[in-house]
């Protein structure tokens, strides 16, 4: 079997049991690393509940990318105008930060829209957004080339979440991410194979904490690099004397009220 990013042989590492039935092969690729299944035939399985029961971090995932992601946004983006939420589940993120300000509208073919409905990417014709949001996605694509291509089509710049494989390759077979009770997780990314896809791509790559990525077709500053992908809070980012600081905050005013009104008026005329 090849490797799915970069066609380079693969080997097996492991075998799991998946979905408690489904003896399934593990390969890694010789070159950038990247882990993935053999050919996989149960995700009918699998996502007949979208949103596993093991997802318990769901809630602490949307709060620590509602830290994270303004920041980002503010220092990298801040022309930003309207942004997409990519496979974004139940809305919670979408209406997180709408809450605070950022035009977000959600995408999810699998998942009911429960918390941000009106905000669907269904509900404007707007095909382009200028940043894209994909939170524990890409371990789901059973195409990644083609799929973060897709992503792609949506914008210039996606922001990700994604797990990278353990630097010790023992560690892989017992790694709490391979999540084989649930059949969902089927590629494994390491920071080679995102190097690899960045460049496939044209893209610049930028990593935090071996969690949090962006491909963009920007080249950031050291500045903007600090203050989005290190764990700065409230701090200003200084050029030349310590009298003139510059922040990377964007003053920005809640939609919640204009979002209330806005539904007030489509569903209680």
């Amino acid at each position: 079997m090849n490797c799915k990013i970069c066609e380079s042989p693969t080997v097996i590492i492991f075998e799991k049991t998946v979905l408690k039935k489904h003896k399934v092969n593990y390969h890694q690729c010789n070159s950038c690393h990247f882990v993935q299944t053999d050919k996989v035939n149960w995700l009918h399985e699998a996502y007949s509940s979208a949103i596993t029961s093991l997802d318990i971090g769901l809630l602490n995932r949307n709060m620590r990318m509602l830290n994270e992601i303004p920041k980002l946004i503010d220092s990298c983006f801040p022309e930003a105008k309207i942004m997409l939420d990519y496979a974004g589940g139940y809305g919670v993120f979408t209406r997180l930060m709408r809450d605070h300000g950022y035009n977000f509208y959600r995408q999810d073919v699998y998942c009911e829209n429960l918390f941000a409905k009106h905000f669907d990417i269904e509900d404007i014709k707007q095909q382009k957004f200028d940043l894209v949001t994909a939170f524990e996605v890409f371990e789901h694509f059973s195409d990644p080339l083609k799929e973060i291509e897709a992503l792609f089509e949506f914008s210039d710049n996606v922001v990700f979440s994604t797990e990278l494989i353990p630097p010790i390759s023992n560690d892989i077979e017992n790694w709490w991410y391979i999540a084989e009770e649930t059949g969902q997780h089927i590629s494994f990314f390491s920071e080679q194979s995102l190097e690899y896809l960045a460049k496939k791509f044209s893209r610049h790559f930028y990593t935090k904490n071996r969690n949090l990525h962006l491909f963009s077709s920007k080249v950031l500053t050291t500045a903007q690099i600090n203050f989005a992908f290190k764990d700065i809070k409230s701090k200003p980012i200084f050029f030349g004397l310590r009298t003139r600081p510059i922040y990377f905050h964007v003053q920005r005013e809640s939609l919640l009220e204009k979002d209330f009104q806005m539904i007030r008026r489509l569903e209680h005329k």
